[in-house]
């Protein structure tokens, strides 16, 4: 018997008994097909992508009807966190963008969507007798963790941005760990039947990560990102599509792919803060365009919305970063000395701010 601190996924088709009703068996079972498809193709090439041994040494997962689990337990939990993340994002865009959908989404019918529920905590993974005797001696996972996370994925039903809910050991260690760039909503404290208390849930509202595309696997790389501009067409975008391809847009840029990339991200970004709930992050990805697109560069703008961003969160660091940046260009030493040290105020091994600072007092 061996106890692991365990991170978990689940997720599984929304409303698929509702859309089971408007479909034909064959339709049905095309989805369910598509679906089963989509998930393996994405979950093994992220685990091997990511050095994951697999066969229960670090992870383990399964694909059953239309849920999938996914148990990530490495010597490392900020790592695992972060491929729980990635990989619950890189399957509803492997969802949305699959056979599938695509042929409903060109008939003008309600896509089906996942809803993601990730939490961390401990289990037990043992060999039942039992399936010693039948000959299939796997280990068996167990845990308190495991019936949470569940429930906590059945909460992101009534998520309106991600949809990827998670539970609040994850969201603490979140909290610890600033390297993984993710937001979440305010707490909403849900009952669970069966477990007699109030449990607090997170909504992802924003994931930020230049690892997404790349770690597709190649063949849902092609075509990707025609098929997120269409859907961002569409008359009821889902909010995080922006927020991927808006990043996408900015990788591209960063590695001069398309010299007029910023100028479709500049108005994919007026568009997403009509539709995006959480701002900040577009406000911060606007200050970026601003401040680097070659066909839209005006510092005054990027100016602007970085102190949209700031206004709504005062500590939010990328957004002080990018200002004091943009101070340092225009020969405010001061001012941008000054930015620095704020930056270095709440984050005291910020290594940026640490070397800019040292630099202006050898400079002196």
């Amino acid at each position: 018997m061996k106890e692991s601190n365990a991170t978990i996924l689940f997720a599984d088709l929304m409303n698929s008994t509702e859309l089971a009703k408007n479909l034909t068996l064959l339709e049905y079972d095309d989805m369910l097909v598509d679906f089963q498809n989509t998930m393996f193709e994405v979950v093994s090439h992220h685990l091997d992508y990511f050095g994951y041994e697999g066969e229960g040494v670090d992870s383990e997962w399964s694909i059953s009807g239309d849920e999938l689990r996914v148990f990530l337990y490495s010597d490392n939990m900020d790592f695992d966190i972060r491929s729980a993340l990635l990989i619950a994002t890189k399957i509803k865009l492997a969802w949305l963008s699959s056979a599938f959908n695509q042929r409903v989404l060109s008939e003008q019918r309600l896509v089906s969507r996942i809803g993601v529920g990730i939490n961390c905590g401990k289990v037990i993974k043992d060999v039942r007798p039992w399936r010693v005797k039948i000959g299939k001696a796997g280990q068996n996972i167990e845990g308190y963790a495991i019936n949470l996370t569940k429930r906590i994925e059945s909460a992101s039903r009534e998520g309106n941005v991600y949809q990827i809910m998670v539970g609040a050991s994850l969201y603490k260690r979140c909290q610890q760990n600033k390297r993984i760039n993710v937001a979440f909503s305010h707490p909403r404290s849900l009952v669970f039947k069966g477990l007699g208390q109030k449990i607090p849930v997170y909504e992802v509202v924003s994931f930020v990560s230049f690892e997404i595309l790349p770690s597709m696997p190649v063949p849902f790389q092609e075509g990707l990102m025609e098929k997120m501009e269409n859907t961002v067409r569409d008359a009821m975008p889902e909010p995080w599509i922006f927020i991927v391809l808006l990043r996408s847009y900015i990788s591209m840029l960063a590695l001069s792919r398309d010299e007029h990339a910023d100028v479709k991200a500049v108005e994919l970004a007026q568009q997403a803060l009509d539709v995006v709930d959480y701002k900040p992050v577009i406000y911060n990805m606007l200050g970026w365009l601003y401040t680097n697109g070659r066909n839209v560069r005006n510092l005054e703008m990027a100016f602007h919305y970085l102190d949209q961003c700031l206004g709504l969160e005062p500590k939010n660091e990328a957004a002080l970063l990018h200002r004091a940046r943009i101070l340092e260009e225009m020969g405010q030493t001061d001012l941008a000395r000054h930015a620095y040290q704020e930056i270095l105020f709440q984050n005291r091994q910020h290594p940026i701010a640490r070397r800019k600072l040292a630099q202006y007092q050898v400079a002196n």
